[in-house]
């Protein structure tokens, strides 16, 4: 592994935050809405802890692991070369055809909200295209991109957020009572479900510098994903309600269209759309950079590049497999994928790292 593609933990977490701001924006608040309904904006509260608790035992389990080792090598070390290549080649091919899911949700959305007479192929190669080429370099300079860009994104989605406030009305969150816990479990499991993909990213954990100090395991990406989940469920079922939070397909986009800033009206579509494809983007290059570390492992090859192009175009092929028109891959993305990403992300990969740590492989 080269030695010269490394970056710090810090870069790593900005890297999984924006990464994971594409699904979060996605899905919300319509999947919390539809378990949790007027209560949907407190399953946030519910996800962190699970969130925290999840990221915390893999960090507990690679504690002693080699700074080069990533999940690809601990399978292999823990599950024994078969049975762990086995697994290694099967998150591949998972996260291969979650990559063509990607760019496929990112096509639909624009096309949904604002290139209705847009063509759905053109826009899933370019999304691919540029990813693959970014996909093909430094570990690093995906890093920077994205460290780079998170201050905006911030900036962006706080304003859009506090500006939707005078359009929320209390009448669509409240009351709550007890006797909504149980629909604000069932609510926290899609946000908890987009912070347990954050296990996807330990295939790059080789490339990651240990500091020389150990500090106390502290998770500000996942605090702020929290927020933003929370911002978008709140502002959003606060807006529009309970009903159409659920029926109206990207229902936050609806909202912020045309919010009040400084007591004008302003078309903010733009910008939000702007924050879809720099997100989008960003998860689909990381997406296809785990692939591509993954097959570098399992094949013993040294330079990982190698895979990135076969590996996007398999994602495009996939893109158009996955469903033939919008409404069948609606039902990918609410119900499907969510439940393949929370078996492998939130049980598989930590019960490998956990039989490693087991055997003291590591």
């Amino acid at each position: 592994m080269g030695k010269t593609d490394r970056i710090t933990e810090r870069q790593l977490s900005v890297l999984i935050f924006v990464s994971l701001l594409s699904p979060m924006i996605r899905i919300l608040p319509a999947s919390a809405v539809l378990f949790a309904g007027r209560s949907a904006w407190l399953s946030t509260a519910l996800a962190l802890p699970a969130g925290a608790a999840l990221v915390a035992f893999t960090r507990w389990t690679r504690k002693n692991a080699p700074e080069d080792m990533g999940l690809a090598d601990m399978a292999v070390a823990g599950l024994g070369p078969v049975v762990g290549r086995f697994f290694d080649i099967l998150c591949a091919l998972w996260l291969t055809f979650y990559g063509g899911f990607i760019a496929r949700s990112a096509a639909e959305r624009l096309l949904a909200t604002v290139y209705p007479n847009g063509n759905t192929p053109i826009f899933v190669a370019v999304m691919l295209a540029v990813a693959l080429f970014t996909a093909s370099g430094l570990t690093k300079t995906l890093s920077r991109t994205a460290e780079i860009m998170m201050p905006i994104l911030v900036a962006v989605i706080a304003v859009v957020l506090l500006s939707a406030l005078p359009d929320v009305s209390a009448a669509h969150l409240l009351p709550v009572t007890y006797r909504d816990l149980k629909g604000m479990a069932y609510g926290a499991l899609p946000i908890f479900d987009v912070m347990a993909a954050s296990a996807y990213f330990l295939f790059l954990a080789g490339r990651v510098r240990r500091p020389k100090s150990q500090r106390p395991n502290r998770f500000p990406w996942l605090i702020m994903l929290a927020l933003v989940a929370f911002g978008v469920t709140f502002f959003t079922l606060g807006t529009l309600g309970e009903k159409l939070a659920v029926a109206m397909e990207n229902a936050f986009f609806m909202v912020i269209r045309n919010i009040k800033v400084l007591g004008v009206v302003e078309r903010v579509e733009a910008v939000v759309v702007t924050i879809w494809i720099v997100t989008d983007f960003i998860f689909l290059a990381a997406v296809l950079m785990i692939v591509a570390e993954i097959w570098r492992t399992v094949t013993g090859v040294k330079k990982r590049a190698v895979f990135v192009v076969p590996s996007a175009a398999l994602s495009g092929a996939s893109a158009f497999l996955i469903a033939g028109n919008a409404f069948a891959f609606q039902r990918w993305s609410d119900f499907i994928v969510p439940a393949v990403n929370l078996l492998l992300a939130a049980i598989l990969i930590p019960a490998v790292m956990a039989v490693g740590k087991l055997r003291r492989r590591y």
